[in-house]
């Protein structure tokens, strides 16, 4: 009986889109497609809708918003900044409920200027907090 469970379970949960199965995750939208001013690196772009997200991304990258985002529970988050060419940016969930995710911002050593950009989806009932990695 517990592996019938079991595998109902794994069923279902394989059913959902996997942006729903986790608090956040990252959408492979390429940095060019999103039309997001770069701004501080720790205050992202929230977009709540689909127009919203209509006006901060291209058609490409906005079809892909649109079929990976459920906007009456999830959020966009684009973070674009500009810096060294080796600047990462990483994302851990903390536990707790409801979910709260850090976003840590690694600077790069090299002097050479780039644009990033990251976009995640997010599920609107979590919150987020940045810092510099020092």
């Amino acid at each position: 009986m517990n592996k019938v469970v079991w595998i109902s379970l794994m069923s279902w949960a394989m059913a959902l889109p996997p942006a729903a199965r986790e608090p956040i995750a990252e959408l492979a939208v390429a940095p060019g497609k999103v039309t997001v001013e770069p701004a501080a690196w720790n205050k992202p772009a929230v977009i709540r809708t689909p127009e919203e997200a209509a006006k901060a991304f291209d058609k490409e990258a906005l079809a892909i918003v649109t079929r990976k985002v459920d906007f009456a529970s999830q959020v966009v988050l684009v973070f674009a900044w500009r810096g060294s060419g080796g600047d990462k940016l990483e994302h851990a969930v903390l536990e707790s409920f409801p979910e709260q995710v850090r976003f840590t911002l690694a600077r790069g050593r090299t002097r050479d200027l780039r644009a990033h950009g990251k976009v995640f989806v997010m599920n609107s009932n979590v919150r987020f907090s940045a810092e510099e990695r020092k």
